[in-house]
């Protein structure tokens, strides 16, 4: 059998249209300006999984000798059920929406939209099923915990900061990760500190976000004074550190200096992990852990979700309320003091 194979992503450019309008030849300066802004249309983390999907699928492809583009159905069944054995269903509901956009953007048969193949899906749901694990929720109680744990050095007033900030806004590790100096207001408000996101998970087309933090009355949970300590101690390195363009949050070396540039969204995550078990919890709290945590800490705490939702900006109430019923189950039990 002829194999057609590609470790790229087919271009996002029709290459048939069913109405026998011919697409024209633009010229090189225009094209690449469309195909700029069909490629600003996803987010990042989009077209990074749709890269990383697509060359599992065209390899797969690839070492079992069958076509990827266009591909037959009985392919993207057989690659379905021999993935499962190593991803989990929503994975692969991921995998086939790749290989379902890249035959809609390539004009040809979308073979992810026959029922032989919506049958399979159908079946590794009910065979697998589809609980996803997730990130637990750092509450309120566990992140006194592990602020109270954390030492005032450096790479220490740094934590403390991302910590309390990354909480108290709700925000995603990319959005920690992201902040700059230009982006943090400690100064126009007497209350608190104001956060400015020029870009989320959520707001693509950057509208912006700004976020209110209320100073605490406890110095190492307030916003306020955290991040003030964290600049300070920059500004005494390098005024260039603190400069508005410059990331709240650099890496910091163990010999106590100083990495120019942001954090990954991954650094976030593993200075959440690090903290958390250096100040004894045994739970495995990952990226997502604060602003799940927040939520839920929000919810215990009496406050509504339109306040929840104007601090984290989630577009849809189902996603609060299902973070909500994540409360560990011994909280939620209204058995504690029946027979007392």
């Amino acid at each position: 059998m002829t194999t057609h194979m590609t470790t790229h992503v087919p271009a996002l450019v029709h290459t048939h249209d069913p109405g026998h309008v011919y697409a024209p030849v633009l010229p090189d300066e225009m094209a690449e300006k469309v195909a700029d802004l069909r490629k600003a249309s996803k987010a990042e983390n989009t077209q990074r999984a749709y890269q990383s999907d697509w060359r599992r699928w065209s390899t797969w492809c690839e070492a079992q000798g069958f076509q990827s583009l266009p591909a037959h159905a009985d392919t993207v069944s057989a690659y379905l059920a021999d993935q499962a054995t190593t991803c989990k269903v929503a994975t692969l509901s991921r995998h086939l929406a790749t290989i379902s956009k890249a035959h809609q953007v390539a004009g040809v048969a979308n073979p992810c939209r026959e029922t032989k193949v919506r049958d399979t899906m159908s079946g590794l749901r009910k065979t697998y099923g589809v609980k996803q694990a997730e990130a637990p929720g750092l509450l309120a109680d566990s992140l006194r915990i592990t602020l109270s744990h954390i030492p005032d050095d450096l790479s220490g007033r740094r934590d403390r900061a991302l910590l309390v900030v990354g909480f108290l806004a709700g925000l995603r590790r990319s959005e920690i990760a992201g902040l700059t100096w230009g982006d943090i207001d400690t100064e126009s408000e007497r209350d608190g500190v104001v956060v400015t996101l020029a870009k989320s998970k959520t707001d693509q087309e950057r509208q912006g976000r700004s976020i209110g933090l209320h100073k605490q009355a406890d110095g190492g949970l307030c916003p306020f004074v955290t991040l003030s300590a964290w600049r300070n101690a920059l500004g005494e390195i390098d005024a260039a550190h603190i400069e508005k363009d410059a990331p709240v949050f650099v890496q910091v070396t163990r010999w106590g200096t100083v990495k120019p540039g942001h954090m990954t969204g991954n650094t976030i995550a593993l200075v959440i992990q690090k903290r958390a078990m250096k100040a004894g919890l045994s739970v495995q709290y990952q990226g997502h852990s604060l602003r799940k945590g927040f939520v839920q800490s929000a919810h215990k705490a009496g406050v509504s979700i339109d306040a929840v939702m104007a601090t984290t900006g989630h577009k849809s109430v189902k996603m609060v309320m299902r973070y909500q019923s994540q409360v560990p189950v011994m909280s939620q039990s209204a058995s504690k003091g029946l027979l007392a």
